[in-house]
């Protein structure tokens, strides 16, 4: 009996002990989650928090006063009833004041805003039921004659100067001149008004250089891009959606990032870079129906593909990186609409003359589809 009693009490005590020490395991275990959770709750915390603060909305708006004393000088047509204004088109002059105010006025180019330099009022031009002649030879989306679809703002800035004096000025060569702050926050102002009025994408709001390739650098890199952004005007990415981006790529693409790839991704963000020899010479049929099939043939389906689904891409890259030319897209018009697109979107490596690796352009470009896919597919017009 004696050792039965000293039998049961040892089981007892392993019986406690083991049970004291699956708490302890149990307790140390519920700690241990705690912290992760509370880890994880202040790591989400911090992401919601950054991005919060990115999607903050910046007021550098500026009341302004509008000179009507132009308006009914110019007698433009007005748009069609199915010519809405989805698309504004930035400028600058190249011209001081007094001769951009002629040009504008009494020359055969126009706009439909002016914005002085240093002044607090905006000249109104032409209504904006009016077709007017901003843009001259353009297209964006596979959309010719942009004046039919937008809103020209034309800004008084000489542009850039050239250190070396020379017909054609090399970028390496170029001082470009700044906008004043005053006419950046007019500029904020009179773009939210008209957003007001009227139905826009973000990635239809752009510059004369997006959209008359080899022929235009207005507005130039120092055009405030960033700023209207955060003043929830157009399309821009941040340094982390890049960066997500590129993540991305080595995550799906197979091989180096060929031009092809980046070309493909240029013209689908809406640069008129499709080779010559694919135009339709019905200058009324703006069906991008050529680069398509061509596309389609090397293995990418443009119609179909969603922009997140990056190894889509890999047929399209492996022939791109075994034929170097290729007859859908320009040669010439594809370094024209990268340099345009890096004005644009990565102005500091064009203003330090950083020539961008396929990946970056890539990456920035699809960060801008992911991010605004509305309208990516099918043009400015609603």
């Amino acid at each position: 009996m004696k050792i039965n009693l000293n039998f049961i009490t040892l089981i007892s005590i392993l019986f406690m002990s083991c049970r004291t020490q699956t708490n302890k395991i149990e307790i140390d275990e519920t700690r241990s989650n705690l912290a992760a959770d509370k880890s994880d709750e202040k790591k989400l915390s911090e992401i919601v928090n950054s991005e919060i603060k990115q999607k903050t909305i910046i007021d550098d708006t500026l009341k302004y006063n509008i000179n009507e004393k132009y308006l009914k000088v110019n007698k433009y047509q007005k748009r069609f009833k199915d010519e809405k204004v989805t698309a504004i088109v930035f400028h600058y002059t190249a011209l001081p004041f007094k001769k951009s105010l002629k040009h504008l006025t009494e020359g055969g180019h126009g706009a439909h805003w002016f914005i002085p330099a240093h002044s607090k009022t905006i000249y109104s031009l032409a209504d904006e039921n009016k077709r007017v002649p901003h843009s001259g030879e353009s297209e964006w989306k596979s959309r010719q004659n942009i004046n039919v679809i937008s809103i020209g703002v034309e800004i008084e800035n000489l542009g850039f100067k050239c250190k070396i004096r020379k017909v054609n000025c090399p970028q390496e060569n170029m001082q470009w001149i700044p906008y004043s702050e005053t006419q950046q926050k007019l500029i904020i102002s009179l773009s939210k008004d008209i957003l007001n009025r009227h139905k826009i994408d973000p990635l239809c709001i752009v510059g004369h250089s997006d959209i008359a390739l080899d022929r235009k650098f207005d507005p130039g890199p120092l055009f405030p891009w960033k700023r209207l952004y955060e003043n929830g005007i157009g399309g821009w990415v941040t340094e982390s959606e890049i960066q997500t981006e590129i993540a991305n790529i080595n995550k799906y693409i197979q091989g180096n990032v060929s031009r092809i790839v980046v070309q493909s991704r240029l013209y689908e963000l809406g640069y008129n870079i499709e080779h010559a020899r694919n135009k339709n010479k019905n200058p009324k049929n703006n069906s991008n129906l050529s680069v398509e099939k061509r596309l389609l043939m090397r293995g990418y389906n443009l119609r179909e593909t969603e922009f997140s689904d990056l190894s889509a891409l890999n047929k399209l890259n492996k022939f791109g990186n075994n034929y170097i030319k290729n007859f859908i897209f320009d040669e010439n018009k594809t370094n024209s609409a990268i340099d345009a697109f890096t004005m644009h979107y990565v102005p500091q490596a064009y203003l330090h003359n950083e020539i961008l690796e396929n990946k970056k352009i890539l990456a920035v470009i699809q960060a801008l589809l992911v991010k605004y896919p509305n309208r990516a597919k099918k043009g400015c017009s609603y």
